[in-house]
Parts: C-alpha cells; structure tokens; sequence
C-alpha cells in the first residue's frame, strides 16, 4: 500500500498505466532516479507525469490539514501523561474535533489552557464521587438541579467522548485516543488561517513602524450607475399622469374647499405631478449586483465529489501545473489519493458498490480525474466528459518501476 507521498506518486503511475495501455513515466523530478527525464526546463513545480504521448497527469493527496495539526497535537498524550490531582490511571477518548490546547479567552494565540489542566480536576471529582466509567450520554449525577460546576459538563466542552479509569499503582495519569471514525474534520481552517494571516500582517506593520491597515468597510452590494434615471418608472409615471392629477385635484379641493377656483385646483394638481416626473427624470440610480456565489466551504462532507471539489479550490497549483504542459498533451488529470482520514468519502461508496452521483465541477486546465484510497487499494475510479464514472480493478502484480532507465 502507497504510504509516502514519493510511493503513492509510483503507484498512481503504475495504475495509470495499467488501466490505460499509456507508457507512463516522469515530467516533475523522478522519485526513483532523483532526476528529470525531461531535459528540457530542469526545474522541479511541473505537473508529475507523461501519459502517452497526448496526457499529462498531477498526483496528490486528498487529506485534512486540520485533522494532520490534530494528530501531531495529540501525539505526545497517547502515552500516558502524570495528573497529580488524580490517583488512577485514566484512558480518556476524545472526539476528532476536540483542540490539546483550548483557549481561555479571545486571544486564541495566547493563554491556551493544556487539556490536562482542563480534564484533571473533572476526572478528580469523578473519582472522589465513586465514578470510574463516563460515556457520552451518561446521566448527571448533579440532575435534576445541575450544578454548573458539574465535571460532566467540563469534560464534554473539551470533547471528551468517553472516560474510563483503569487499575493504577496510586500513581494518577491520563493517556488520550482520538476518535477518528466520523468524518468532522475541515480539509483547512479557514477562520484560523484568516486570523494568523491578520496577526502576522499586524505583526509586520508594527515592525516597520507602519500604522495598522484599517479594515475594509463591508461592500453595499450595488453596482455602478448604469443611467441617470429609470426610464421604465418614468414611463409608468407618465401612463397615469392624468390618473394622478384627477387624485390630486380631490386632494387639493378637500383641503382648500372654497379658497380656490376649479381652473386653480387643477393647474395645482398638474404641476405636482409634473414636479414628481420631473424628481424622478433627475434621480441616480443604481443596479445591485448579483449574488456572487458562495465560496466552497472546506468542510469535511462525506459526498467525494464535494470533497474534490474543496481540494480544487483550496490548491490552485494543480490546474496551474496543467495548464504549463503542451497543447498537444489534451488530456490533464489529476490523480486524487484519499488518505485515511478522507475513508469515510470512499466507504459511503464502495460499501454499496456505488458511483458518484454528479459529475465534478473541474477548473480550467483540468479535463479529468482518478481517485484512489490508500486504506483501499483494490480500485479506482476515473471520470471525464467522454466515459464520465467508470470503476478500474487493478491486478495485484503491477510494473515495479516506471523508471526505464
């Protein structure tokens, strides 16, 4: 099974061939020879590799950068950590969302609360009341007037799933498995990403004695003037221009009963009506723009069409590289490996030997894609505007190298 990215590059090479009848070998810099096969611009960023003589082919990983911060943040708790407070050994489970470090406050960057100190003092108030065993969805012992103090509350805002104490020699310690089997996960945090790049843009100003860039008022949402008036409303004002002086004369006749002539009520109605007509001639007006349609979230749906799509908006650089090769190279697709916290994208299909439902949304440079699980090796799917969904069953033996040098 392909596990590093050079591996799982090989391997979608391998396939791609397999299933195509398509001599495949290196473009980008070759992971096997450490050197460009392609002589003629010697810099590595090209699209990865040739297929034939007519298809070029970008392979990457589909994953979930906040699920990799995650799990580089609870790597260190997953062996178990001292808790002073507790006299237990506690295995505690925590859900794929839940953060080793929580802020306390606002400032998200700083002050961060560690999650022992968050949990310790809960799990010590489970075990001075008896408790060994919590899972999501126990009863409170503090029911029915909750205390808000209660330590199951505290632990299910940190994300606390399950928590079981084990048989210990005194020594109190907490060890943390992460629940990986729903997929929560965003592919990137885009609200975190966003504030970091404010931070260090406010960070830089102060450095080079800049005064802060002041926030941009929010957009009204209305176009550019397209005329000075709006003729239609002005040709509706006009067809009833007699209707509406008629209105205004009872208008005038009910205010001034015996003050005015009839021939004066009526040149008095003609005018006001006349000076709206006019008003409106002069009035600027303006169109409001259309919706712009809404970004692509990153979020972590199970749909694998929605998920590819995300990773087309959230990596440019692989339409980019495409569009680089040459015009006779037509056929430009992009080779998707789902790493295994992208499973459950991959599951929702192949439990029930399914294809995706629509056809993907492809940027510009893009005219196909492969997709394949690293959890799942025994097939993968193809799409293009010719053959749209179609499954390929790859033979066990595949070419042990694409580097025919």
């Amino acid at each position: 099974m392909a596990s590093s990215t050079g591996e799982s590059e090989l391997q979608a090479a391998r396939i791609v061939e397999c299933m195509t009848g398509q001599r495949v070998e290196p473009y980008d810099k070759c992971v096997e020879c450490d050197d460009f096969h392609d002589k003629s611009t010697p810099v590595n960023g090209r699209y990865d590799l040739h297929v034939g003589q007519v298809g070029a082919l970008e392979v990457t990983l589909a994953t979930s950068r906040v699920a990799e911060r995650n799990a580089r943040d609870w790597e260190p708790y997953s062996s178990p950590q001292p808790a002073p407070l507790l006299s237990d050994h506690w295995h505690v489970g925590v859900e794929s969302t839940a953060k080793a470090k929580t802020p306390r406050g606002r400032k998200e960057a700083r002050d961060s609360q560690d999650f022992l100190e968050v949990v310790s003092s809960a799990l010590a108030e489970l075990e001075r009341r008896g408790v060994s065993d919590l899972a999501w969805g126990s009863s409170c012992f503090s029911d029915p007037f909750h205390d808000p103090d209660c330590p199951y509350g505290k632990l299910r805002r940190a994300g606390v799933q399950f928590a079981r104490a084990m048989s210990g020699d005194g020594t109190g310690a907490i060890s943390v498995a992460v629940l990986y089997g729903f997929d929560a996960m965003p592919a990137a945090d885009e609200v975190g990403d966003r504030k970091k790049a404010e931070r260090l843009q406010r960070k830089q100003e102060a450095k080079e004695g800049r005064k802060p860039t002041p926030k941009s008022a929010e957009p009204d949402g209305l176009g550019p003037v397209e005329w000075s008036f709006n003729p239609g409303f002005v040709a509706h004002l006009e067809g009833r221009r007699a209707e509406d002086e008629q209105r205004e004369m009872a208008a005038i006749r009910s205010l001034f009963a015996d003050q005015l002539s009839e021939s004066e009520v009526f040149e008095r109605a003609r005018e006001e009506v006349a000076r709206r007509i006019d008003l409106a001639r002069t009035m600027t007006w303006r169109e409001r723009l259309p919706s712009l349609p809404e970004a692509r979230k990153a979020d972590a749906g199970t749909d694998l069409v929605d998920l590819l799509e995300v990773e087309f908006s959230l990596h440019p650089d692989l339409a980019v590289k495409l569009l680089r090769a040459d015009p006779c190279r037509v056929r430009r697709e992009v080779f998707f490996w789902l790493t295994w916290m992208r499973a459950p994208a991959w599951n929702r299909l192949t439990r029930h030997g399914l294809l995706p439902a629509r056809d993907p949304e492809l940027p510009d440079g893009v005219t196909g894609v492969w997709v394949g699980s690293l959890t799942d090796p025994s097939h993968v799917l193809h799409w293009d505007h010719e053959t749209g969904w179609a499954r390929h069953d790859p033979p066990d033996s595949l070419l042990a190298s694409i580097c025919r040098r």
